[in-house]
């Protein structure tokens, strides 16, 4: 079976596109509601198309398009650090 038309990006390319999950992504696609249009390309393996990914990425938050290791880490609290002291 061929390929749609179109420029097309696999799951884990998309992952580093969009900054999110492949689980995420891997939702989207069977929610089916129009957020992230996919074509299955066999039993696992799913091709999204590149300017959904592209589109998808800039709806996202700017939380959820960092990961745990690059967000910025939290500044503690005075009251926070007095728990922790005790």
């Amino acid at each position: 079976m061929a390929s749609p038309a179109g420029e097309w990006v696999t799951i884990s390319e998309a992952v580093a596109l969009a900054g999110c999950t492949e689980g995420y992504l891997r939702r989207l696609l069977l929610a089916g509601d129009g957020r992230l249009r996919g074509w299955k390309a066999g039993e696992r393996a799913w091709l999204v198309r590149k300017e959904d990914v592209i589109a998808l990425r800039s709806s996202l938050t700017t939380r959820s398009n960092l990961r745990r290791d690059e967000r910025p880490a939290k500044a503690k609290t005075a009251k926070r650090r007095q728990k922790r002291a005790k």
